[in-house]
């Protein structure tokens, strides 16, 4: 087999239309491996978050009925049980999903026959060692969150007085920084550097080239939003019903019936593979936005032909 188009090159200065074009490219000539290492590697996680997602939707509902009861004290502890599974099996998800996308742009840079005929035994080793990147990212993420959280709510009960002038400020410097944190991944995964040095280097970067890396995540994120929206929609339709349908008719048990734990389970896979399918779009774009930072900041292909030209 011959590919009818020349190797797409990484490390190359683009246009904002040529990142986008080229992100398209790529997806289009490597959908097939894509999507088999996504059924190996994701579909089984979504096997398991179907469960979990229906359970948490199911006590979400649960306890919002109950607590207008005065009986939601029984559901708490179900609910934050559901809720953490949910989160874990999100942070491994994501995780295996951006570490098999770059693991396989990496194989495709490095291999001459691109990804023909590749097989996981090709790109285990860097699988695995972006995976437990991608779990440090998470967390590190995770925790962030975490403390930004507890940061704007205590100042906002001690300072309720200046939310109109402050809530807009953290909103807008929150944006400001998650658009180099964007960077933060291809930079930790493609390169052999430091955790905090990675992190050091993507704000460097992502401040440099913030409108650039900006655009390319909106136009991505709302391409991918779409998709996922197409896979969630009857997820949510079904869930709605049941949940809606048996408290206005307690007797009913519609949500203890076969047929409807089949399908809102079967529809909850869909809705996970598709969402993750969906994210796809966003890692490829953000690693073609890394790509063109650092050939313009490092010249790496320029570094390459010279060590080339050297072995000559």
């Amino acid at each position: 087999m011959e590919y009818p188009n020349p190797k797409i090159q990484f490390y190359k200065v683009r246009t904002l239309s040529q990142k986008l074009t080229v992100t398209f490219d790529f997806l289009r000539e490597n959908w097939k491996p894509l999507l088999i290492f996504s059924f190996y590697l994701i579909l089984p996680i979504c096997l398991l978050q179907a469960f979990s997602m229906n359970a948490y939707m199911r006590f979400a509902f649960s306890m919002g009925y109950e607590s207008a009861a005065g009986t939601a004290s029984g559901f708490i502890f179900t609910f934050i049980r559901n809720f953490a599974l949910l989160m874990i099996l999100l942070l491994l998800g994501n995780s295996v999903l951006y570490s098999m996308v770059f693991s396989l742009m990496d194989e495709y840079g490095r291999r001459d026959s691109r990804l023909m005929n590749i097989k996981l035994a090709d790109f285990k080793s860097s699988l695995i060692r972006n995976v437990v990147k991608m779990l440090r990212v998470s967390l590190f993420s995770m925790g962030f969150a975490l403390l930004t959280s507890a940061f704007i709510i205590g100042f906002m009960f001690l300072f309720t007085w200046t939310l109109i002038v402050t809530m807009p400020v953290v909103v807008i410097g929150m944006v400001a920084v998650m658009i180099p944190f964007n960077l933060f991944i291809p930079i930790y995964l493609f390169e052999e550097i430091p955790f905090f040095a990675a992190l050091k280097k993507s704000f460097r970067y992502g401040f440099s080239f913030w409108g650039e890396t900006f655009v390319i995540v909106l136009a991505c994120g709302l391409l991918a939003n779409i998709i996922s929206g197409v896979t969630s929609v009857p997820w949510t339709v079904v869930i709605m019903f049941g949940e809606v349908f048996s408290l206005t008719e307690p007797g009913a048990g519609i949500n203890d019936t076969i047929w409807y734990q089949f399908v809102s389970y079967l529809l909850g896979i869909i809705q996970s593979y598709g969402t993750y399918i969906s994210l796809v779009l966003s890692v490829v774009g953000i690693a073609f936005q890394y790509f063109h930072i650092r050939e313009k900041k490092e010249g790496i292909s320029v570094d390459a032909n010279i060590q080339n030209f050297e072995r000559l």
